[in-house]
């Protein structure tokens, strides 16, 4: 699939060349005004006042990071997809947001610094509110005006296969069973928070403030079932259609066998087409996107797609398939 809309080249300008040079031009104003600006710097505040401090060389580092490297990680998330001749809201979507959110620290990493020239001591730095409201208004004409250079994207993709109904013998019943879950470091990370708030929790109780401990204990509990909730599913396949319940059985979404118009196993890039991971939303479809990698694609009859991500979807589209088919034989 090949096109000439223009689409990749301005995703890339808008994506990737702004929020680098945005960057570049900001690092050159802290590296200018560096030597004038008190040290330790402010780089927090409480209301008007500052209430953190730190080494003034952290200030450009932090700008590449969080201004640089991580827009451009966004920006560029999609542009493999748009290459491939794929279009939709979040592939135009994505290099504005790289754009906007690369301004806004860039403003604000300088404009934080250009506040605090002349000073003896930080403590003395004004408000940072006006440096920030700046930076939001900024951003938000940088991201339309990235939003609007894109070329109009008409949704396309990769089309995903049909499969064919898996072959069953007369009055055979079929089941399949499958998880969709985060990816193993992913998974990890967020075990491994969740360990912290209870060891902190436990930690309080025993030595610590009892309301501290409290709102510790609150907190570590949130975090269990959000992770309970949203990174381990459940997909199940079998007469009645496709079930998708989180572990904590809180969420649940289900696509009915004569619902299903076609079952397809296919890839999916979970940031470039759906904006991130979990739960996702985007026009024409709803996704559990736990990962980028294979998932299966289920049509409605009314033409929006569910997707999830499972492995072996290729099964799961063939169950899928023949107990849609064993659905709609049944209507007729």
């Amino acid at each position: 699939m090949t096109t000439n809309d223009g689409a990749l080249g301005r995703a890339t300008a808008v994506g990737v060349v702004t929020p680098a040079v945005l960057c570049a031009v900001a690092v050159g104003l802290e590296l200018a005004v560096i030597g004038d600006v008190p040290d330790p710097v402010a780089t927090h505040w409480s209301g008007s006042s500052p209430d953190g401090f730190a080494s003034p060389a952290l200030v450009p580092v932090m700008t590449v990071v969080v201004g640089g490297v991580l827009p451009i990680v966004l920006g560029a998330s999609g542009l493999r997809s748009i290459r491939r001749g794929e279009r939709g809201f979040v592939l135009r979507f994505m290099p504005a947001v790289a754009a906007g959110l690369a301004t806004l620290m860039a403003v604000l990493m300088v404009g934080s610094l250009l506040i605090q020239r002349g000073l003896d001591d930080a403590a003395q730095a004004p408000s940072v509110l006006p440096t920030m409201w700046w930076g939001l208004g900024s951003a938000l004409v940088v991201g339309a005006l990235g939003w609007l250079v894109q070329p109009r994207h008409e949704e396309r993709r990769r089309e995903a296969v049909a499969a064919r109904p898996l072959s069953r013998e007369p009055g055979e019943r079929t089941v399949w069973v499958g998880r969709a879950e985060l990816s193993p470091p992913a998974l990890a990370a967020i075990v491994a928070g969740v360990l912290v708030a209870v060891v902190a929790a436990v930690a309080n109780w025993l030595v610590g403030d009892e309301a501290v401990a409290w709102i510790v204990t609150g907190l570590a509990v949130l975090l269990a079932f959000l992770a309970a909730s949203f990174t381990v599913f459940h997909v199940r396949i079998d007469p009645t259609g496709l079930t998708v319940r989180s572990a904590a059985r809180i969420v649940r979404m289900r696509v009915p066998a004569a619902d299903v118009e076609v079952a397809a196993p296919t890839e999916v890039s979970g940031l470039a087409q759906y904006g991130g991971y979990g739960i996702r939303s985007v026009p024409g479809a709803t996704g559990v996107i736990m990962r980028s990698g294979p998932a299966l694609e289920v049509t409605r009859r009314g033409g929006r797609r569910f997707v999830v991500t499972v492995d072996d979807p290729t099964t799961a589209a063939a169950v899928l398939a023949a107990v849609a088919e064993d659905a709609h034989a049944a209507q007729d």
